[in-house]
């Protein structure tokens, strides 16, 4: 009886009309599957194609080089931080041939106009370059004084020069300062005239090499000399085994000229500035030169000059020579 039992109940479970309602139930979920496949498989698809175009781009722009633009030149440099910092009053545009500069004008603050001093930093420094030429720039107004400071140009380019041979260096050396050299005399002839429409004296300072330079332009006749010079921290750079004729060269013309000069340089200072001074002196006496003094002033910072030391140099030489 059990047994018989068993197989009825086995045989009614696997019926045929169990089975077809077995699999009629199973179609929705195999839809349900399909629609599911059929929705996901293009947002799958796309996100691909999403990552891949993303990696693409990602890939193009490292391979891309970007072009690194040149830094902005010292000179334009200079001008921009002078307009920004100082007043229009102050900010003058001098045009001289081609080429536009920019000067600082003070005006002297005293009962008494003495004259005007033109200030000259050396290249590769700026209008109110704190050695030296923005402290003048300041305190010679009130001593009678109107002052005009230059924002000179850069060093030439390609200077020394780095050819091989000593001969290549010297004629590459010479080419490139006589462009120079007269870009700075038109400068120079250019602000005399700005400073003829005062009444008094000219002085002109300068420092380092456009010092040394000023020395070979006012050797010339085509330009407008001063009614004195001082130079501070003045010598010739050059290549190494040119250094020693340049600057012999410029300690004769020192020597030979006529302009009144006041050479001043410090105890610590630049090392060829130190190696020359004395060199410049011998040649000066040599030649009984009248109007000419050399002076070392003490200092604590190498190249920065003692500030009332230094106003009391140029004070006591000018009434010297009767200024």
């Amino acid at each position: 009886m059990r047994l018989k039992s068993f197989k009825e109940k086995q045989l009614h479970t696997t019926s045929p009309h169990n089975v077809s309602r077995n699999k009629i139930s199973s179609i929705p979920l195999v839809l349900f599957i399909c629609m599911l496949t059929f929705i996901c498989s293009p947002l799958t698809f796309a996100e691909e194609q999403k990552t891949d175009a993303s990696a693409e781009n990602t890939q193009k722009t490292a391979n891309k080089v970007t072009p690194i633009k040149k830094p902005i030149e010292l000179t334009q440099q200079y001008k921009e931080d002078l307009k920004h910092y100082l007043t229009d009053e102050q900010v003058k545009p001098l045009l001289a041939g081609p080429d536009d500069y920019l000067t600082l004008v003070k005006r002297y603050t005293s009962a008494n106009g003495k004259g005007v001093v033109i200030l000259l930093p050396e290249w590769q420094q700026g209008a109110t370059n704190p050695k030296a030429i923005n402290y003048l720039r300041n305190a010679l107004p009130a001593k009678g004084w109107s002052t005009i400071a230059i924002q000179p140009s850069n060093k030439p380019e390609n200077y020394p020069s780095t050819e091989i041979t000593v001969a290549e260096q010297k004629k590459e050396n010479q080419l490139v300062l006589k462009e120079y050299k007269s870009k700075l005399n038109s400068m120079l002839n250019a602000v005399m005239n700005t400073a003829r429409e005062y009444p008094g004296i000219v002085l002109v300072i300068a420092q380092g090499n456009n010092a040394a330079l000023l020395v070979d332009i006012y050797s010339q006749d085509d330009s407008q000399q001063p009614n004195a010079l001082i130079m501070l921290s003045s010598y010739r750079q050059s290549n190494h085994a040119l250094i020693n004729g340049v600057n012999e060269n410029f300690a004769r013309q020192v020597a030979s000229t006529e302009l009144p000069i006041l050479d001043l340089y410090l105890k610590h200072d630049n090392p060829l500035v130190l190696n020359k001074a004395a060199q410049r002196r011998a040649f000066s006496k040599q030649e009984m030169k009248v109007y000419y003094r050399q002076r070392q002033l003490n200092n604590t910072v190498t190249g920065y000059y003692p500030e009332e030391e230094l106003l009391s140099q140029i004070n006591s030489w000018l009434k010297a020579i009767g200024w």
